[in-house]
């Protein structure tokens, strides 16, 4: 009597794990901005609010670092959130600080940050103070990334990435060793991105 044949094992293919998406810091000479403000009646049909205001700042310049993608003008706007002060964001769950995109014009970035850090960023940007927008984030992949800090600076420093020669002019002009005293501390967070829940962290402006 002939043995029945043993069944055979199917041999489960390794899971080829996700790579890690390269960081890539964004520098971003700013050349001009732009604020606006809108406060209206809530007309949901069950609002949370009775009032709507809405606070948008744009931040605009020329994209320093890194070559890719093929353009150098950027749109960066700052949404400031009260569900993003100190108080209220311990309990949120971040997954990313901001995105940017790239769209017709050059690149477009949307950030949250807290209510209370709109203040002194208008105040240093009316002065003229505030240089160089400074993101860190995922590189894009194909037309978009994710931002995970953010920092408003006076001027480049020695650990900050250095545009390469010929792109924005001379990238050492506004070098120096250290952050000077005029470096404002605020936290900056963004409502996070997917599964409807809001993300937050912390990060010196």
């Amino acid at each position: 009597m002939a043995a029945e044949p043993k069944p055979s094992r199917r041999v489960k293919g390794k899971r080829r794990r996700k790579p890690r998406e390269e960081i890539v810091d964004y520098v971003v000479e700013i050349d001009g901005w732009d604020w606006g403000y809108a406060f209206s009646l809530n007309m949901e049909r069950l609002p949370i609010d009775p009032y709507h205001e809405f606070r948008h700042l744009q931040i605009k310049g020329r994209l320093l670092a890194p070559t890719e993608p093929k353009t150098d003008r950027v749109e960066i706007s700052l949404l400031p959130s009260p569900e993003l002060v100190e108080e209220k964001r311990k309990e949120l769950t971040p997954i990313a600080l901001g995105s940017l995109s790239l769209g017709p014009d050059g690149v477009l970035g949307n950030i949250g940050i807290p209510w209370d850090a709109l203040t002194p960023i208008l105040q240093m940007l009316i002065a003229g103070r505030f240089k160089f927008v400074l993101m860190r984030g995922t590189r894009f992949r194909p037309r978009s990334a994710k931002l995970n800090s953010l920092r408003l600076e006076t001027k480049l420093t020695e650990d900050d990435p250095l545009p390469e020669e010929g792109v924005g002019g001379d990238p050492a002009a506004g070098l120096q060793a250290s952050p000077g005293p005029e470096k404002i501390d605020a936290g900056v967070v963004v409502r996070g991105v997917g599964k409807g829940r809001s993300a937050a962290a912390g990060w010196e402006v």
